[in-house]
Formats: structure tokens, sequence, C-alpha cells
């Protein structure tokens, strides 16, 4: 997908059809930048001349191209173009006016010191009637200004790649060759086409783009619970990022708009905290499995026997407070105490016994996260019907991928196939406290550099026991610029983050517990994973050997490229 800017249309005629052409070009490829109705203001003298594109495209290898769009019926005639009402287009028609285009784009670039990048980087420009078809201009002679290699017509719709990329290939305009360093393109996007980037990294732009790309992927989710609108009770099944949390605040958001009370149970407190603060709907209830015991038996401390009480009696006397009960990360509630006194079984039971109640049940789970409780609940084991989500929505694809290695798993993440590709993870090798936290900082320095505000730290031990515990304040790592935050992959199980530094990964972390714990923690990571390994060597090649990979001289190289990571050095 194409880096689109703004990321939705500036405001525009339907008529102009710029919207679907707006929608087409977001389908070019992740290298490109569409920018529309790009604006160009000049004063020479006294005089301020104003142009405006419908759409700039820039690919770095590539070149620039001024792309100006006619909807509806178009005619020449008489030597002028017109509109199907024969009303004359104005600035001389569309080819004409791309071409000055172009050129204003190029003098403003002279303008604002970018005459090298100017020189070294292709202009073009061209027409787009997304309502003519290909076949309108065979036996036509278009007028000197007009070429139809550089027109693009309704056929180039589902193929717009294809035919951006043959214009850029055209020579009948400008026949040098883009020829531009990274520093260049970040000088022509800095200084003209974007200027607000000197306000915000790219960082920050590739960052928005990618939330956007997930917030498209999460419409699976919203259809599956439009499917299940009619059914009482669910169990829906997950990998990390697939959207289990989205789907079930979905749902709860849903419910508390009809002004129907919900219970929304976590076992998690962190995660409790952060829904609860994150959405704060009127009719939605948010406890941890501690928490509702002692509510609802009003004590201090939770007595599960004490709630199963509780809840056989509201069962009874149908006093049970919610209508709906709503269970995220249920694997966690799997715990002995709890499986004995079948607490997820009366909740559901409170919830949908009762057809005139018309409560609801749906509990969302993921079996590879059992870092809570030794199995997974019976009441889950037990299920007649189990849905499972498999799109991953929330990491990067290489993300996902070295999550997945870290547990074990020799699968692939599946996707959508306009997911994400983002950066490979970073592995970073070092047995002294002093070299963590030299290589922390310094990445954590780089991330706020980059524009990231959402850094945490999570550990696979505890607080107390993690290499870095001397530097920490409780929940905050003590950065020299402040602080970050900074708790246990356990903790953090059901939140997510920008960036994820994973810190405290040693050769036990390769045990079958260890890996359900990296595995929670690397999958928290939206967009940068960084991990740092406590590893000598000799304790690499000890993981690998045992996991039959393949490993040669350069062991730490080696190790990270069999998790799908780049060895980074200090």
């Amino acid at each position: 997908m194409a880096k689109m800017i703004p990321d939705i249309p500036k405001e525009f005629d339907p008529r102009s059809h710029e919207g679907i052409m707006f929608e087409e070009l977001n389908n070019l490829s992740e290298e490109y930048y569409v920018f529309h109705s790009f604006q160009v203001i000049t004063i020479k003298g006294n005089v301020i001349t104003e142009s405006e594109t419908d759409f700039v495209i820039f690919h770095p290898k590539k070149g620039l191209l001024c792309l100006e769009a006619k909807a509806g019926q178009v005619k020449f005639e008489n030597g002028y173009w017109q509109y199907g009402s024969g009303k004359r287009m104005k600035h001389d028609g569309p080819y004409i006016q791309a071409n000055r285009n172009k050129w204003n784009l190029s003098d403003y670039m002279n303008e604002h010191g970018l005459e090298y990048e100017n020189e070294h980087c292709k202009k073009l420009h061209a027409v787009w009637f997304p309502d003519v078809p290909l076949d309108n201009f065979k036996g036509k002679h278009l007028p000197g200004d007009g070429d139809i290699s550089i027109t693009l017509t309704s056929d180039s719709f589902g193929h717009i790649e294809e035919c951006i990329d043959r214009i850029f290939e055209y020579d009948g305009q400008d026949r040098r060759t883009t020829c531009l360093s990274e520093k260049d393109v970040k000088r022509i996007l800095d200084r003209v086409l974007a200027p607000s980037f000197s306000l915000i990294s790219l960082q920050e732009v590739e960052k928005e783009r990618t939330k956007n790309v997930f917030k498209r992927m999460l419409k699976e989710q919203v259809a599956l619970l439009n499917y299940l609108e009619d059914q009482n009770t669910a169990i829906i099944n997950g990998l990390a990022g697939t959207g289990k949390t989205v789907m079930a605040i979905e749902k709860a958001r849903r419910h508390s708009e009809n002004n129907e009370d919900v219970l929304f149970l976590c076992y998690n407190a962190f995660l409790k905290d952060h829904l609860k603060e994150a959405y704060p709907y009127s009719h939605v209830h948010y406890y941890t499995i501690d928490g509702l015991a002692c509510k609802l038996c009003e004590t201090n401390h939770p007595d599960y026997t004490l709630l199963k009480k509780k809840l056989e009696d509201m069962y009874y006397e149908g006093t049970f407070p919610y209508k709906h009960v709503i269970i995220d990360e249920g694997q966690d509630f799997g715990k002995s105490d709890l499986e004995e006194e079948k607490i997820i079984e009366y909740l559901k039971d409170n919830a949908i016994d009762d057809e005139k109640r018309g409560g609801t049940f749906y509990l969302f789970y993921d079996k590879n996260q059992l870092i809570q409780a030794d199995s997974v609940p019976a009441y889950i084991a037990d299920a007649d019907c189990k849905l499972t989500l498999f799109r991953n929505c929330r990491n990067t694809e290489n993300i996902a991928l070295t999550s997945l290695r870290l547990l074990g798993s020799d699968k692939s993440p599946k996707l959508l196939p306009d997911a994400v590709m983002g950066d490979i993870p970073e592995f970073a090798f070092m047995t002294e406290v002093e070299d963590t936290v030299s290589f922390l900082n310094s990445e954590i320095d780089k991330y706020l550099d980059y524009g990231y505000s959402s850094i945490t730290v999570l550990t696979c031990k505890t607080e107390e026991t993690s290499i870095i515990a001397d530097y920490c304040d409780g929940s905050k790592y003590k950065y020299k610029r402040g602080y970050v935050k900074f708790t246990t992959c356990r903790k953090f199980k059901g939140l997510e983050s920008d960036v994820v530094i994973v810190v405290d990964i040693d050769k036990n972390s390769f045990d079958s517990v260890g890996e359900q714990i990296m595995y929670v923690g690397t999958s928290r990571a939206r967009y940068k994973l960084d991990c740092i390994l406590n590893m000598t060597e000799e304790e690499c090649i000890e993981v690998m050997e045992d996991k039959n990979m393949k490993y040669n001289r350069n062991i730490y190289k080696s190790f990270a490229t069999d998790f799908n990571a780049k060895y980074v050095k200090m």
C-alpha cells in the first residue's frame, strides 16, 4: 500500500471521482508516496501564483509525476478541451495544466534549495480520464499537448501500478534517470512535498500508515461479530495479535449503547486498568476475577468458594447484576482453585440460562499463552463449538514471525494480503549489566528520535530479578531523559506497545515455559521489537543443537537468523 498524504482524501466534488482514484492509488506498493490536492504557491515580485495538482506521485527511485484528473464525458472540439456539457476546461486543458504544474513544482524545489535533487529527479506529467475507456481513443488524434502514453483511463483501475510504472518508463518528456540518496529523498519530503515532516518524523508517518492497515484488517473481526449477533454464547480462540480484545471491546460497546450492563472480566490487572481507562463505556464494568469476588461477596480478599456460593444464589434468585458476560484472556482462568469451583460455568449460567433475560456469554482465549495457569480451563476444552481467529492485525509480519519462532513454532503467521512487512526485529547479545543498560539506552534514544512515544521494556523474569532491576523504580525504567514503562511479560499480557524491548532472555527462556513467556512479550510489539539476550556463544549453540537449527562460525548471527531477527552489535 502506498503512503497516502493525507491518509484520507481532502474535500472534493464527488462528481470528480477523486475519491475512487484516491483508493485506487492507495493500492500502489509501499515505496510510493501519493499526495492528494497538492498546492504550490510562489511569489515573484508582487505577483502570487498558485497551482493545485490533483495527485503528485513520488517514487524515490523513479521520480515525480504530476497527475491531473478529469472525470465524466470529455471531448476536444474547435481547438479546446471541453466537458460533456460543452463547457470549456480551464488552464488550456488537462495536459497543459499538468505540464504547468510539473514545472511549477520544479521551480518550487529550486526555490527551496533543492537544485541538486531537482537535477537528479525525473519529472513527468500525465492525465487520468477515470470514466473514459481506452477503446474510445482508438482512431482519435490527440492535440499536440496530448499523448496516449501519458494517459490513464477507466481501464487503469485494477492494475494501477502497472500503468504508473509504464508512465515513469516513458522518455518523451524527461530522459534523465532518477538518482537520489536517502538524504536527498528526505530533503525533498521535508522541504517541499510534506514540510510537516519537519515536525514529525518519517517513522511517525509510517506508523500512522501501518495503523490504518491494521484498522482495515480488523474489519474481519467486526464481520465475525456481526455473524455471531444471534448467538448467545461463543468461545473464540486466536493467537496473539488476532484482535480478540478488539472484538471483546466492540461487543461490550454495542451492549452499552443499548443500555445493557456488561461484566468484562480479565485476569490481568494491568489489562483491566488499561481497558477501563481507554474504553470507559457507561454500562461496561471491568473486573479481574479477584476484584469480582471481592465485589460480589463484599470481602477484602478473594474467596472462590464463597464466590461460587454467591453466583449459585444469584442464579436461583435471578439477582445477577449483569446481562452480558465477556471474558478476555480466558486461558488464564485454568487455575486449580478456579477450576475446582467451576467459576466460569456459573458465570455462563447466570448470563444465558434465562432465555427471557436475553443475555450472552463470550469468552476469548489463546491456548499458546498459558503462563498464569497450568492448563486450558475445562470449560474451554470441553466446549462443543470453538471459533478461531487466524489473521494477525496487531504486529507487522516480521514481528509476528519472530514471536512464533520464539514460541518454538515453524509456522508462518496468517496475515491479509496487504499486511505490513515491517522491520526485522533486532537481537543483541551481552552478559554484563553495564552493556545491557548502555544498549537499552541507545535503543530508547533511537526510537524517541524516530518519533515513537509508546515504548515498553519487558522482562522475562520478575521486576526484582531482572538484570536492570537496579535501574528501575517499580514499573518504570530510569532512563536519562525520564522514565520508560517497565514490567514483566506476564503482567503485560493482553496489552500492546508501539515499541517493545524484551530483556532477560537467557538459556532457560528456551524451555517450554520460557518460550511461552517470550512469545507473550514479543507479540506485544506493534511496529518495532528488540530483544536483549544474556547468553554466551556456547549457550546459543546448545539451544540451536537442541532445536536442530543450523549455524555457522558466526554464532550470534546464526542464532538471530534462526529466529527471524537481525544481529546487532554494541
